[in-house]
């Protein structure tokens, strides 16, 4: 009970808060994203509502804190005993069955995890729309979006005041895991930013630097993919077909890599507003990313002219055909235009204008 005192007494304030898209609003809420996507914050702005010995805060990833120390009948005991109205468990693993307790609110990384009767939100890196909230000094889209490009969506990188970012995503990499081989794998992955690549292809890279083995790689992988720290997209109606890797920030690779590859990071920059969107998307030979259900096809082309991308779209009529796409949506920095081929609608946007929705 000393410990669970101990945690009771703690007063938590934000020191900034920005508002984001969503907030907390349900009394039983399982608030999922992955690490550093600002899940803290969203919850200690909750617990605002209320006075400090009404609430009890425990965060299983702060190493003074022991799952042993800690079980649900300990827990419901100080509940009562305390008159406590919300209990927040952040960064649970669910190695106990939370109490019962009318206000409970859980976070937690993995995207797999369901619990009856609990509302779900899921929280990511900020996008462009959110990002514009947090910048306080600039107000032109065109230098917003620059510096959108270099800093990413990781709030405490974007509050970052420091020119060396750089660094700050390095210290975030390295607190994402446990393992130095861990690591090692995901800065391996980062390097493989919007591309194609196999596990068989990374493991072949991987082995002749680092002592790995197929299964540490295969199940790492399906743990970073349950933490969305690492995005697999698929290709359209084929399964077995090589997938292509997205990070859960599209900037953290240049803290990582001194290599520098605009196109793949802009093209990442896409996916993630779209990941928050759309529930199926998938790539083609010729689409960057296509969504079945709207018969829309997302192309990143930064900086293609016009003229150019008609006569490059003319060329895949019959693949946009075969799909029965009705749209392609080509997003570019600057450049806009519309036309038409053989009824299906191209539209040249702005990523600003595309992801503000104008």
């Amino acid at each position: 009970m000393i410990l669970l005192e101990t945690l009771y007494n703690i007063k938590l304030k934000n020191s900034f808060f920005y508002d984001r898209k969503m907030r907390i609003f349900n009394k039983k809420t399982l608030l999922l994203g992955p690490k550093k996507s600002g899940k803290t914050h969203l919850i200690i702005d909750y617990l605002q509502n209320f006075d400090s010995n009404e609430y009890l805060y425990i965060d299983f990833d702060d190493v003074r804190v022991g799952f042993e120390e800690i079980n649900k009948k300990k827990l419901e005991k100080f509940i009562v005993k305390n008159h406590i109205r919300v209990l927040v468990l952040e960064n649970f693993n669910f190695s106990f069955p939370p109490p019962d307790i009318e206000e409970l609110i859980i976070s937690t990384d993995n995207k797999n995890i369901k619990l009856e009767n609990f509302h779900r939100l899921h929280l990511y890196p900020l996008d462009f729309e959110e990002f514009i909230a947090f910048d306080k000094r600039h107000f032109n889209v065109e230098q917003l979006f620059s510096i959108f490009s270099k800093r990413g969506g990781i709030p405490k990188v974007v509050l970052h005041n420091e020119r060396n970012y750089q660094g700050e995503f390095q210290k975030i990499s390295r607190e994402l895991f446990e393992s130095i081989n861990e690591f090692l794998v995901f800065k391996k992955l980062c390097e493989l930013q919007s591309t194609k690549a196999s596990l068989f292809q990374i493991y072949n890279q991987l082995k002749s630097t680092m002592k790995i083995s197929k299964d540490f790689l295969y199940n790492l992988s399906q743990k970073l993919s349950d933490r969305e720290l690492i995005m697999f997209l698929k290709k359209y109606s084929q399964n077995r077909a090589v997938k292509k890797i997205y990070l859960f920030d599209f900037a953290i690779k240049s803290g990582l890599t001194f290599k520098k590859d605009f196109i793949k990071r802009f093209e990442n920059m896409v996916f993630l507003e779209l990941y928050k969107k759309e529930k199926d998307i998938y790539y083609t030979e010729k689409i960057d990313f296509f969504i079945p259900a709207r018969k829309t096809g997302i192309i990143c082309s930064p900086f293609t002219p016009l003229d150019s991308l008609k006569s490059k779209m003319s060329r895949y009529l019959s693949h946009f055909k075969a799909l029965h796409v009705k749209k392609i949506e080509i997003i570019t920095i600057g450049n806009e235009g519309e036309f038409e081929l053989e009824n299906i609608k191209f539209k040249q946007i702005s990523f600003w204008d595309w992801a503000l929705g104008a």
